[in-house]
C-alpha cells in the first residue's frame, strides 16, 4: 500500500487563498472609494505604488452578477504575489459599492463605470498607461462592451466564463421570464439558497455568509434592482455582430462543465473576435477561478507574458 499523501484533493485547497483573513487584516488605508457617474465605486489595489511599471500596464478585475470584488479572490493575491499591479472593484449596486441614489443598473451604465474608473483612477490617479481587464462572468459581458470601443489603454482581454449572448437559445427567454418573476417574489430566500452552493466551494471564498470580520456596518449583499435589472439584461444581451471589433489579445476561459455558461458560449466569443485563444478548463464549473485556482492562474500568466 503507497503512503498516504499529504498534496491536498482539490486545486481549491492547494492554494487556498483566504478571503475572509484578508478581509480581517484590512485597515482604512487599504480601502478606498472613486466618485464614477455620481456613484461611489468602491476598489481595492496593490503594487501600484512601485516605480518600475514595465510597460505601465496595470490588471483590473471585474467580478459576475450577484458577486463581489471577492469573488475573483484567489487570482486577486495570486496577482499580487507576483507583484503585478491590480486594481479590483465592486459594481453599483454589489459589494460595498452605492446601491442607493440611482435605479439605473443596465449593462451599458455599469460598462461605462468600468471604463471611467479606469480612466480616471488607473490611467489618471495612479499613472498608468495601459489596462488589462480580466473579467468573470456577467463581468466578461461588461468588458466586451468596453473592449467593443477599442479604447487605446487596453493592451489585453481576458474573458472567463462568460458569453457574449445569455439567451442564445429561443427557449431561454421564455424561461428568464419566469425565473426574473421568481427572484422579484422570492429575493432573499433566492439568496440564502445560494450559500448550499457556496459551501463545497469554501465559504471563506464567500465571505458574504461570515460574521467573523467586522463589515463596519456594509453588507456585500447585491441589492434587489441590480439584481433583477442584470437577469434581464441578460435577456437582451447580444454583441455577437460587433466582436470582430475588438482588437486585442483575448483569452477564453471557461470550465468544461460551467452550466451558468456553457462553453459553447465560449467557444462562440472565440469564434467572432480575431486575436482569441480559448481555453476549456477539465473538470471546471461556473467558479473555475476557485476551483481550478492554479490552472487559471498559469493560463493567465502565460497569456500575460506572452508578446510582451
Amino acid at each position: 500500500m503507497e503512503p498516504k499523501s499529504d498534496q491536498p484533493d482539490r486545486e481549491q485547497d492547494l492554494i487556498h487563498p483566504n478571503a475572509t483573513e484578508f478581509f480581517q487584516s484590512m485597515t482604512k488605508d487599504t480601502e478606498h472609494y472613486a466618485s464614477i457617474n455620481n456613484l461611489q465605486i468602491y476598489y481595492e489595489c496593490a503594487n501600484t505604488n512601485t516605480t518600475d511599471k514595465e510597460l505601465g500596464t496595470a490588471v483590473i478585475l471585474v467580478h459576475g452578477w450577484t458577486a463581489n470584488r471577492l469573488r475573483l479572490h484567489p487570482l486577486y493575491q495570486q496577482l499580487v504575489q507576483g507583484h503585478v499591479p491590480v486594481f479590483r472593484i465592486d459594481l453599483r449596486g454589489h459589494g460595498w459599492s452605492q446601491k442607493q441614489g440611482t435605479m439605473d443598473y443596465s449593462f451599458e451604465s455599469m460598462a461605462d463605470d468600468l471604463d471611467q474608473f479606469i480612466r480616471t483612477i488607473i490611467l489618471e490617479k495612479y499613472g498608468f498607461s495601459k489596462v488589462i481587464i480580466i473579467a468573470h462572468s456577467m463581468g466578461g459581458s461588461l468588458a466586451q462592451i468596453v473592449a467593443i470601443k477599442q479604447p487605446k489603454y487596453l493592451e489585453k482581454l481576458v474573458l472567463i466564463a462568460s458569453s457574449c449572448n445569455w439567451t442564445d437559445k429561443p427557449f431561454q427567454n421564455i424561461l428568464l421570464r419566469f425565473y426574473v418573476r421568481y427572484y422579484r417574489s422570492h429575493f432573499w430566500e433566492k439568496y440564502q439558497r445560494k450559500k448550499t452552493g457556496h459551501e463545497p466551494l469554501g465559504l471563506e471564498h464567500f465571505p458574504m455568509w461570515s460574521t467573523v470580520y467586522n463589515t463596519h456596518g456594509r453588507t456585500l449583499f447585491t441589492c434587489f434592482h441590480a439584481t433583477v435589472q442584470s437577469l434581464q439584461n441578460m435577456g437582451r444581451f447580444d454583441v455577437r455582430d460587433q466582436l470582430h471589433k475588438i482588437a486585442v489579445p483575448t483569452l477564453v476561459l471557461v470550465g468544461e462543465l460551467d452550466f451558468d455558461a456553457p462553453p459553447r458560449h465560449s467557444e462562440i466569443i472565440h469564434s467572432f473576435i480575431p486575436q482569441s485563444e480559448l481555453v476549456i478548463v477539465p473538470e471546471a464549473k461556473h467558479d473555475v477561478v476557485i476551483e481550478k485556482a492554479l490552472t487559471v492562474y498559469r493560463k493567465i500568466q502565460q497569456f500575460l507574458t506572452d508578446s510582451q
